[in-house]
């Protein structure tokens, strides 16, 4: 009997190796943006639980004082137990409906949250509340200079703080209502602007002094917002900061002890109460210094996140909101601008269109 040699296993030729590695990297290429799909859609739900948790504690606020917390709450100096004057802002008077009432048991409203003890160390606690999971920012702890005297008798210093993606929406100004709203005069007399922010988060002061009294307006009631609770925002996002975007293109990288540009980034930072859009051209248009927005542009939505500019996010196509009504809506870039500062006000009584 013959017995023929055995045939050895044929091995890959160079050429079907380099077929085979194309082949899986194309698949690999086909994987990746449906692996980042997901990945976003997973980051943007949680984005959206956490305006929905400060919408519920906004309401639990409410229940318990019957109305919403102030935007920032200013308060002149009254010695010897507030040495200064002092800001705290709606972050704050939330913690305790946000599961963080031992902070807010620690936290002192008779000093300014930088320098201060306990405060100073405090406000650079990360609050996962506070973080949007796109953001780049995630809690980052920054330290910049505030100037004394931006508003009078307010000590100026050196502050550290963890940053926030959100932020209060105070209302909107005079520049941002005539260009997200253009309204003619002759045939729309009622959209006419009339130098009111009319958000419902506003700032306050328990002062009975003259003129802090009559600066400032009164906390907002479910029954004050004549507009409906459907219809008008409580907070939105702001992320990214304190760098500044433009359209997704990072500009201006804060360092240490750097002037205080971005105002409001951090989520016990005073100046988180102060934001009243006024819409920025489609680059955000950086001009002036420090770097700048154009105040004034057709943009309302993820074009800006300098202060007082834009709603901002990173996720792709629009910006999470919380309602008063206690929902979150994610808001597309192609939102009327005129619907976008319509439901920024609360007791203007414009129509917005139901689709």
């Amino acid at each position: 009997m013959t017995v023929r040699p055995s045939q050895g296993r044929r091995a890959f030729t160079l050429i079907e190796l380099l077929v085979v590695i194309a082949i899986i990297g194309v698949l690999i290429g086909l994987l990746l943006p449906a692996v980042q799909k997901v990945r976003e859609a997973a980051n943007r739900m949680k984005c959206t639980n956490n305006l929905k948790q400060m919408a519920i504690a906004e309401h639990g606020y409410h229940d318990t004082y019957g109305k919403f917390t102030c935007s920032w709450d200013f308060e002149p100096a009254n010695p010897p137990q507030q040495p200064t004057s002092v800001i705290n802002n709606w972050s704050v008077y939330l913690l305790p409906y946000l599961e963080q009432g031992n902070l807010y048991q620690q936290y002192n409203f008779n000093v300014m949250s930088f320098a201060n003890s306990p405060n100073a160390a405090l406000v650079q606690t990360p609050l996962k509340v506070f973080q949007c999971p796109s953001s780049p920012s995630q809690g980052l702890i920054y330290t910049v200079t505030v100037p004394g005297g931006a508003i009078p008798t307010l000590p100026g210093g050196v502050v550290t703080a963890s940053a926030s993606d959100y932020s209060a929406v105070t209302g909107i100004l005079g520049t941002g209502w005539s260009t997200l709203v253009a309204p003619n005069p002759a045939t729309e007399p009622q959209l006419v602007d009339i130098g009111q922010r009319h958000g419902i988060l506003r700032g306050v002061t328990q002062s009975q002094v003259a003129p802090w009294r009559t600066a400032f307006a009164a906390q907002m009631s479910i029954a004050d917002i004549t507009d409906g609770t459907s219809n008008t925002f409580l907070v939105a996002e702001a992320g990214g900061r304190p760098a500044i975007y433009n359209a997704q293109r990072q500009v201006l990288v804060p360092a240490a002890n750097t002037p205080y540009y971005n105002m409001g980034a951090g989520w016990a930072d005073a100046s988180n109460g102060e934001h009243w859009p006024t819409g920025t051209d489609t680059t955000g248009n950086l001009v002036g210094s420090p770097p700048e927005p154009q105040k004034g542009g057709p943009c309302a939505i993820n074009c800006s996140n300098y202060p007082g500019r834009n709603f901002y996010s990173f996720h792709t196509g629009g910006v999470n909101v919380a309602i008063a009504d206690g929902s979150v809506r994610f808001l597309a870039q192609s939102l009327p601008t005129r619907v976008f500062a319509f439901m920024i006000t609360s007791q203007r009584g414009e129509i917005i269109p139901s689709n």
